[in-house]
Formats: C-alpha cells, sequence, structure tokens
C-alpha cells in the first residue's frame, strides 16, 4: 500500500526549515550597495554644489535618493533589493519569514528583519513543506531501527556508509561550519554529481533526505518512475528506498 506523508498545515511548520542565515560578508555587501552607494552620492552631490555646479549636484543626490526610494520599495515588496539579489539573498521578517510591506523602513531600523543566503539554503518565499509520495515499490517502514543501531547507506560502487547523524555525499563535498556533517567524495567519471550534492541525516528514528540544490536532482526511484524531491527541502525516507544521485544510486538499509 502506498503511503502518504501528511502535509502539515503551514501554522505548524518553521517557515525557516532549510534556510541559511546570510553570513557577514554578503549582509555587508548588500549594505554597500542598497545605502553606501546611494549616501556617497549624496555627499558627492554636497561637494559638486560647494564647487558652484548646482545643477550636476542635484542631479547626483536625485538619483540618490531615487535608488533609496527603490530599495525601500523592493525591500518591503520582495525583500530583493539591489544588494540582496546581487549576494543571492532574501530579507524577510525574522518571525514570519514574509516581506515586510508597507513598514519596511522601521521593521529594518527596530531590528525585525533577517537576511537569508539562497545559495546555502532554502528561499524564504518557496514552500516551506509539500506532500510527499512514496513511490509503490518503496516497503512502508516503520521508520525506528533497533536500539543502538543505525541505517546504512549501500552505494552502487559497493561501498557501504553508517549514517551516524548526518552526511553530505558529492564530487567534492564539503560541510558549512553552521550545519556539520560527515562528507564523503564519491568518484564520479561522468560528473553527473554535484561538489555537494545530498545531504542525508539520522535523528535516531527517521532518515532525512535533502538536496542541496543540486545540477541534476535528487530522485527516489518508484516502480517503473522516479520522483524528484523540491530542492533544500528535508524529505523523510523509509529504509529500503533506492535515491538516484545524478547517475549513482544507493540504497538506504536498516542496519539491523
Amino acid at each position: 500500500m502506498t503511503n502518504v506523508q501528511e502535509t502539515p498545515r503551514l501554522a505548524d511548520v518553521d517557515p525557516f526549515a532549510s534556510c541559511a542565515r546570510a553570513l557577514p560578508g554578503k549582509i555587508a555587501g548588500a549594505v554597500a550597495l542598497d545605502v553606501v552607494m546611494p549616501l556617497a552620492l549624496v555627499a558627492a552631490g554636497l561637494i559638486v554644489i560647494a564647487t558652484r555646479q548646482p545643477a550636476l549636484g542635484w542631479f547626483l543626490i536625485v538619483i540618490a535618493v531615487g535608488l533609496l526610494a527603490v530599495a525601500a520599495w523592493l525591500l518591503g515588496r520582495t525583500g530583493r533589493t539591489l544588494g540582496a539579489s546581487t549576494v543571492d539573498a532574501r530579507i524577510v521578517h525574522r518571525e514570519t519569514g514574509v516581506a515586510a510591506g508597507g513598514s519596511a523602513l522601521w521593521a529594518l531600523v527596530s531590528g525585525k528583519l533577517a537576511m537569508f543566503d539562497l545559495r546555502r539554503g532554502r528561499d524564504p518565499f518557496a514552500p516551506a513543506v509539500a506532500p510527499f509520495r512514496f513511490p509503490e515499490a518503496a516497503p512502508a517502514a516503520s521508520g525506528r531501527a533497533r536500539r543502538g543501531s543505525v541505517p546504512t547507506l549501500l552505494l552502487d560502487s559497493g561501498e557501504r556508509l553508517p549514517l551516524d547523524t548526518a552526511l553530505i555525499l558529492g564530487r567534492a563535498p564539503s560541510a558549512p561550519a553552521d550545519a556539520p556533517a560527515e562528507v564523503y567524495r564519491w568518484a564520479d567519471m561522468s560528473r553527473t554529481l554535484s561538489k555537494s550534492h545530498v545531504r542525508l541525516e539520522w535523528d535516531g528514528r527517521q532518515v532525512w533526505v535533502i538536496d542541496l540544490g543540486s545540477t541534476n536532482g535528487t530522485f527516489v526511484r518508484g516502480d517503473g518512475s522516479s520522483t524528484p524531491l523540491l530542492p533544500h527541502q528535508r524529505t523523510p525516507v523509509p529504509t529500503g528506498v533506492v535515491l538516484e544521485i545524478g547517475d549513482r544510486t544507493l540504497t538506504v538499509r536498516d542496519a539491523a
């Protein structure tokens, strides 16, 4: 019988599941483009006015004010200002994950907004949850292994990897400092694997799979078809399931 995961209500879901906060360097880059550059134009305009070239000076000031106005409008409407778009990030309300709206400037000044890195995690505007239907071929496992045991990942190349906590697979994988994990470099002459392709996690009861925004995606193999996983979406999978990762496959085995 097909096992269907019940979709949680949005009110029950962390709006920042699989999101990643922007690091200081990205925040500084966005601020430089959205704030520092317009202020620099204002300063340049005042200097030009002082040198008795008022037309050019006021022209620079008007451009600066226009840039600030556009930044404020984009911040409130989409959270994707010129600076945020350049560093591939989004600025949203730190509690709800939505754009700040008409009170964007006040929310920014009062510290109610946060920036999230879209390259390292899910876009807060993307669905936090999605229905997932396990393929017919995947057994309806209880999701619980024997006490003291951990699942094993059986690679198509013959290796067996214990999934103690978290593991990142890829062509040349690395784990971010704020989400530590073991890494396994999987030889891939076809180069269908991304450098950091997929993250697998074991919480003591359930195996979770997260496609890390890979180029060729991660799929759950079914009976004659494969179901793609949403990028950066933490999805539970039963033991016994086969995952397609680029041109490679692995099977999640119960250690028991």
